[in-house]
């Protein structure tokens, strides 16, 4: 690893490309959700906004009402709890960040 290519910029890369592309998924959601209603092509739930929106959601310490883990010491009350939503276009915002990572280090 180059003095370029450190572990905080990676880190960073991939964390500003998977937010760009889990943005840019749920705006094209949107949009062609907004576009089955106006063509009358399966109402705003139709087969393509499902695509960009459906993501795969993973948490950490929320249990099933939602909420946090709560762990109360008296003096420090902690809440605990860790969440990811990945869609279709995070993930190919992290396969672009990767190849951007790639091709800007040392040469």
């Amino acid at each position: 690893m180059t003095h370029k290519n450190s572990l905080a910029r990676i880190i960073l890369f991939l964390f500003v490309f998977l937010i760009l592309g889990g943005i840019m998924g749920e705006a094209l959601g949107a949009l062609f959700g907004e576009l089955g209603v106006l063509l009358n092509a399966g109402g705003y739930d139709n087969s393509v906004h499902h695509i960009f929106t459906a993501a795969a959601e993973y948490s950490i310490g929320f249990p099933d009402n939602g909420g946090p883990i709560i762990i109360d010491l008296y003096l420090v009350k902690f809440a605990l709890g860790f969440g990811f939503k990945v869609n279709l276009l995070s993930g190919f915002g992290f396969l672009i960040a990767l190849y951007i990572m790639k091709w800007s280090g040392e040469r």
